[in-house]
């Protein structure tokens, strides 16, 4: 039931007013007969509606105190007047009154005014309430909001937006959008014209494109933005919205993100690098050592001549001959080590703009870094085939395919290499784009985990493990270079990434020799180490001890069954099909009394389960590289440790 305040001067006209009000169904609070009263019935009461004689005791009339009203409590009113004069009309007008009724007026027309000026003022509240609402949030979000009415006419900023703008809110709302929002292309230095609201709503518009910039008295700021059509219930176009921010801090900590998780692989593969570096420094630093052991014994027996000229010639010619084979595999050794070298430097150092980007050298730079970790983990399959230049950064390339080579990697468990396969296939389409595929058996991904892969910061791994930018910053390269990646995933049965790059239309491995086996000497030594080099290398430091190597950890275990006369077991740990902790576990269930005979050797601990197992065993760990008198030292020192117990 509403509330109504009956304003009248005429005390009897003012109580035949109340009455028809009350048989009507309403409640009416009182009835005033001046300004004052009127005022004093609004603050104490309430009222829902007012209905004022403009004529009325006191210094101020109706129409002045309707104003009141409506300023300071909101109260809706409706004038009743026996004026209807232009002048009075006008100033009642500007109150914005809710109904004007001329006396005297029927119960009917009155209760019509009512119920409308009800209707229209609740109604009106409930659009204010909205707005404020609307208002508020625009007001309160972090990115610039500007409306704009069909014409292109700016009539709402919020102060985001003013202070991008360097202007105030008075200063910009009823002037036209290209007039205070002049975005420039940051490159050409153009400026962007600026889509109508008719274009936006009919999407012929887009946002600006990446590399934007706003031009405004408070400087240039690089910014993103969204347009929207603003549409009313009927589908009548009523103006549109522009949203941007700028991206000045956002764009260095894409930078700063950028170089961070491009250290952050390079930290992950360090120990692949030691390990890559350390195995040829191993046999570059033993076989100089030999070199030298062995000329120095020449230079000596050339000196106390215990020998005839021809004999000695003899000695010569075989040394000689040791010595060639021992110098081709230091260069070999040395030449690995400038590769790698090449390598990081070219990941390091921007590549020419004007150069297409290389993507085999950028593929086979990520093998070669990840490869020694990937052994322990799958069986590397390749399908590599010369390709066409593309357009892109080598070394961005490089950073892409080096990421998913590591999350393929990290999909399937440790030292299974016997039950997966990490294929890397390349090709070209006849579209014109270059094709490079990353396959695995791993454990796959889940749709809802699929959709979400390239989000930043998304990541499945535990908290602290990964900042979950790796995959986002690879599509953003992919993108940038005018490509795109692609991934299909089961769950349990493994992934599958595509990257498709547009061709940019610009556009023998190390000698191994055998060695002669050495003389059967003091203790009997098993070498087993994946590169050939580093076995052969400690058979010729050791060579006064009868030194059997191999590459095969199935093999050395055939070796230990059918001899079983070895006293020390030299085993390298990061090895493809049999890991040394799974031939030390091996031993220690098939031949325990082999358990103290093992001595691990390693380039580097790749993983904190490997790293955790060398604090576990008592068995000792050689890091390579190490000398030749380290080696022997070592040796020697462990053999007069088993001698006397």
């Amino acid at each position: 039931m509403a509330a109504i305040l009956v304003v009248e001067d005429e005390r009897v006209v003012a109580r035949d007013i109340q009455e028809s009000l009350l048989r009507m169904g309403y409640d009416v609070i009182g009835t005033a007969a001046s300004s004052t009263e009127c005022l004093a019935h609004a603050e104490e009461r309430r009222p829902d509606l007012v209905l004022m004689d403009i004529r009325i005791e006191g210094a101020l009339d109706g129409i002045e105190t309707a104003r009141i009203l409506r300023s300071r409590y909101g109260v809706p009113v409706i004038f009743l007047t026996a004026y209807a004069d232009e002048q009075t009309v006008a100033r009642a007008k500007e109150t914005e009154a809710h109904g004007y009724i001329l006396k005297p007026f029927r119960a009917g027309e009155l209760r019509s005014a009512i119920e409308i000026a009800l209707f229209k003022h609740e109604m009106e509240t409930r659009l204010e309430r909205r707005e404020r609402w609307f208002a508020t949030t625009l007001r309160a979000i972090g990115d610039a909001v500007m409306a704009v009415d069909r014409d292109g006419c700016v009539n709402f900023a919020n102060p985001v937006a003013e202070a991008l703008l360097g202007a105030s809110s008075e200063e910009i709302v009823g002037r036209a959008l290209p007039e205070v929002f002049r975005p420039i292309d940051e490159r050409t230095r153009a400026p962007i014209t600026l889509p109508s609201p008719k274009d936006v709503a009919s999407g012929k518009s887009a946002p600006l494109a990446s590399g934007a910039a706003l031009v405004s008295p408070t400087g240039e700021h690089p910014i993103e933005d969204s347009l929207s059509p603003i549409i009313d219930d009927k589908g009548q176009l009523l103006g549109a919205v522009i949203v941007f921010r700028d991206v000045s801090e956002a764009r260095k900590m894409r930078e700063r993100v950028a170089l961070s998780e491009r250290m952050a692989s390079l930290g992950t593969l360090a120990a692949g690098v030691a390990h890559e570096i350390n195995n040829p420094l191993t046999y570059v630093l033993g076989n100089a050592s030999v070199v030298a052991r062995e000329l120095e014994q020449l230079n000596q027996a050339v000196r106390e001549r215990r020998e005839s000229a021809g004999a000695l010639l003899d000695r010569v010619a075989e040394r000689t001959h040791s010595l060639s084979e021992a110098l081709v595999e230091i260069q070999n050794g040395a030449e690995r080590i400038r590769g790698i070298v090449v390598d990081l430097r070219a990941f390091s150092q921007p590549d020419s703009a004007e150069r297409p980007g290389d993507v085999r050298s950028a593929l086979d730079w990520a093998l070669r870094l990840i490869e020694p970790e990937l052994r322990a983990r799958a069986e590397l399959v390749t399908h590599l085939e010369p390709l066409p230049g593309v357009h892109g950064s080598g070394s961005n390339l490089g950073q892409v395919f080096l990421n998913l080579l590591l999350n393929a990697m990290r999909a399937v468990a440790e030292s299974s290499a016997r039950k997966h396969v990490i294929e890397v296939s390349t090709s070209v389409e006849p579209t014109g784009f270059v094709v490079v595929d990353v396959k695995d058996t791993g454990i796959g991904m889940a749709p809802d985990v699929m959709k979400r892969i390239f989000e930043p910061f998304f990541s499945t791994k535990p908290v602290g493990k990964g900042t979950g930018l790796g995959l986002s910053i690879c599509h953003g390269i992919v993108a940038a270079a005018g490509g795109e990646i692609e991934v299909q995933s089961t769950p349990g049965l493994g992934s599958h990434f595509r990257v498709r790059l547009p061709i940019d239309l610009r556009s023998e491995p190390p000698r191994e020799s055998t060695p002669q086996p050495g003389p059967e000497r003091r203790a009997k030594i098993l070498v087993i180490d994946d590169e050939l080099q580093v076995g052969t290398a400690i058979r010729r430091i050791l060579s006064g001890h009868q030194v059997v190597s191999t590459t095969k950890a199935a093999e050395a275990l055939e070796l230990i069954a059918e001899d079983g006369n070895f006293e020390l077991v030299l085993c390298d740990l990061a090895m493809a099909e049999i890991s040394g902790r799974e031939l030390y576990e091996r031993l220690a269930a098939e031949h325990p009394e082999y358990k103290e005979r093992v001595v691990f050797m390693s380039g580097g601990a790749f993983s904190p389960d490997i790293e955790k197992f060398l604090k576990s065993t008592t068995r000792p760990c050689l890091s390579k590289p190490f000398g030749a008198a380290e080696l022997r030292d070592r040796v020697n020192g462990l053999l007069r440790t088993r001698t006397k117990h």
